[in-house]
């Protein structure tokens, strides 16, 4: 395993993402407000996706064998959901063509939705459709884009902080292990199912 997949991998880690988005949507411009609402709503609505996603296979086993699908990545689908906002929010008002950072978070999205594939995490399938939830995320929030207005710097270095801290207090926990505890308790299965366990 080349250790630039797994640094990359941690770039997609939910709880620094996850953190990092909600100060930006709770303490970014008045001017920015219809643009949060909407990244909020579409985070919230990709995450709910991945996570059932994940619940109804862990849970219950169903998935499409055809395409070795198992739930939407979702290291790919939150940062194509975060990466490409969160720059944009950083680059409005305060650097030529915020559109263009906002691709390029798109772009550091794929790459890092890509390095699921090299560690064995997920399939093609999981990784190209989580990354296009995620993306369908981005496009909805920055439908609302508007223009004069910045992002303070004290908003966008508390972002980071937070961010960077949960996971720092918390380097135990890990969001899979959350995922296939709630989908035991909820299936009442003491095992989850895996990829042998699909029916072909």
């Amino acid at each position: 395993m080349h250790p630039l997949w797994a640094t990359l991998s941690q770039l997609g880690d939910s709880r620094w993402l996850l953190p990092l988005s909600l100060v930006l949507i709770l303490f970014g411009p008045k001017e920015s407000r219809a643009l949060r609402i909407r990244w909020a709503t579409g985070l919230t609505v990709a995450a709910g996706l991945t996570l059932a996603s994940k619940l109804a296979f862990l849970g219950w086993g169903i998935g499409w064998a055809r395409l070795d699908f198992t739930g939407f990545s979702g290291h790919a689908t939150m940062t194509a959901a975060v990466y490409p906002v969160a720059l944009y929010l950083a680059a409005s008002g305060r650097l030529p063509k915020p559109l263009l950072w906002a691709l390029l978070g798109s772009l550091l999205a794929a790459t890092v939705a890509y390095s699921r594939l090299p560690l064995n995490a997920h399939s093609a399938s999981e990784v190209v459709s989580g990354w296009l939830l995620g993306t369908a995320a981005t496009v909805f929030a920055l439908s609302a884009r508007a223009t004069g207005w910045t992002t303070p710097l004290p908003t966008l270095a508390a972002s980071v902080i937070v961010g960077l801290a949960v996971p720092m207090l918390m380097p135990t926990v890990r969001t899979h292990d959350v995922v296939i505890r709630l989908a035991t308790e909820l299936s009442g299965r003491d095992q989850v199912f895996n990829r042998h366990h699909f029916v072909r």
